[in-house]
Order: C-alpha cells, then structure tokens, then sequence
C-alpha cells in the first residue's frame, strides 16, 4: 500500500529566537514531506532574514500581514496538496523520524484519519521540561470532557479537514481545540506509542500572556458545543476513566521515568535521532 503524502504549514510572526530551530525541524525530514510551506505575519525581529537561508528548501513563504495565526494555518491548508497535513508554529518542531512514522500508520490503514504521537515538552533554551503520554484521541474521550490533544503531535487528512470545514479563522487561542471537536467524532482516530511533536513553552508563548483571550474563547466552544462541554455527570465518570486507564497502562508511569531521564537535558542530546524516540 502507498504511503500517504505529507503537507507542513508553519505560521510565524516575530519567532526568529525560535524559528530556525523549528525549520531545521522539518527540514532534516524533508525527504519524507511532500510539502512544506512557511506563512509569517510580516515579522521584523530577523525572521525574513532566517527564512531566506532556507528558501530553496522550502515549496512556498511569504512575509506580509495576515490576519493572525488561525488565517495563515488556513491560507497555508488551502495551498497544499498532501494527503495528511498539520501545522508546526514556529516556536515548535517535530522530532527525527516523526513524518516516517506518521507516514507508515496511515499507510496501514485507509479507515484512519486522525493520529496523535508523544509530546516532549521543552523550554526556551530547547532543554526537556517534561515527557507527555497522553490518552490518545477517540470519540469516547472527547464526549466525556477529555480533549487534551497535543497540537504538534498530531496528523490528519487532508480529505477530513476540509469535510469538517477547516480551521475557525475568527478564533486566536482554541483554534485547535475547536478543530478537534470537529475532526475527532467524524472519523477513527489512534495514538501511536513514540514520541514525535515538540512543544515549547516560554514568556512570549500565547499560552503564557493571553489570558483573557483564552477565557472569551472557551466561553464560546461551551456555546458553540454544549453536548460535549457541558455535560457534569459523563465529565465525572470520564476524568475517573481516564485516570484509571493511565494508572493500567503505563502511559502516567512512563512519562515520569521519561521526564525523571530527560528533564535538564537538551533536547537534541536526548533525541539525537528517531531510535530515540521509540522510548518503551
């Protein structure tokens, strides 16, 4: 069976501290992606001038005004012609070997259309901060209030995110969230047992100073779906479910022996290449 295509869409804007680590990223899997497209805001910290280093590697940038993250995550989908996209903001990356593997759980299955992998999560100076094994997406969890995908470490196709009308441009926070509420029930989603997205957390991340945004943003998702937002009694029985399963499956314990193994080091001399990323 063919393995599928990979599109990547990079948002930016004034990230350049961050931002070639994150191409390099991607660029050291170029061979497994079919495309990848870099989409900055019109940045002016140096960001052109990282980009421009590697533009004959890249399908498609440009720098100019576009409206914020969520309407350059949608020009840049709109754009691309893979068979199973994601998008890696700037301040992020993916891990050696991650596109392989995600290439080969697709191919194993026509029926799948959405995977999560393992999360490392690092600071500023890209040291591991933590190692993150959460439960995997399913329909289950999501109605029963568990929706804690991890935005780097997850891929889908193309196909079911159009179906499902793409990414909210009005949304600045919870684009995501509110893209998993929508992918998630319409088709059979896994998670795959390695570790493949790294997210960064640092002052400037949207996650540290918006606040306020995120809080009118999931105001609205209660609104816009309160069969899975705002449902007590099945929240309850699943936040017992989940803990319950991560206790049974060794997916809590591992990431602690993971983040007792990791946390300190930088993440290149943890992860140097993708055998390392297949901790057991």
């Amino acid at each position: 069976m063919p393995k599928p295509t990979v599109s990547i869409v990079m948002p930016s804007f004034n990230q350049a501290q961050f931002l070639e680590e994150a191409i390099t990223s991607i660029l050291d899997q170029r061979d497994q992606i079919h495309e990848f497209i870099v989409l900055d805001g019109g940045s002016t910290d140096g960001s052109v001038e990282i980009i421009e280093k590697y533009a004959s590697e890249i399908d498609h940038w440009q720098s100019k005004p576009d409206g914020g993250q969520s309407h350059a995550i949608a020009d840049g989908f709109s754009r691309v012609t893979g068979d199973v996209i994601n998008w890696i903001n700037s301040d992020d990356g993916i891990l050696p070997g991650a596109i392989y593997a995600v290439r080969e759980r697709f191919a194993a299955d026509d029926e799948l259309g959405l995977i999560e992998g393992n999360t490392v999560v690092i600071d500023a100076e890209s040291n591991i901060l933590c190692c993150d094994r959460r439960a995997g997406p399913s329909k289950w969890w999501v109605q029963h209030g568990y929706l804690r995908t991890h935005q780097p470490s997850t891929y889908y196709r193309r196909e079911l995110f159009n179906q499902v009308g793409g990414v909210d441009r009005a949304l600045q926070c919870t684009m995501d969230t509110d893209l998993w509420y929508r992918l998630i029930p319409a088709t059979k989603c896994v998670r795959i047992k390695r570790y493949i997205g790294i997210h960064r957390i640092h002052e400037d991340a949207k996650g540290q100073s918006w606040g306020d945004v995120y809080r009118e943003e999931r105001e609205m998702l209660d609104t816009r779906y309160p069969r899975l937002r705002k449902r007590p009694i099945k929240h309850q029985i699943g936040r017992v479910a989940y803990y319950a399963t991560q206790l049974c499956n060794g997916r809590a314990s591992g990431a602690k022996i993971d983040t007792n193994q990791l946390a300190g080091i930088s993440l290149h001399e943890a992860f140097p290449d993708e055998t390392a990323a297949l901790r057991p």
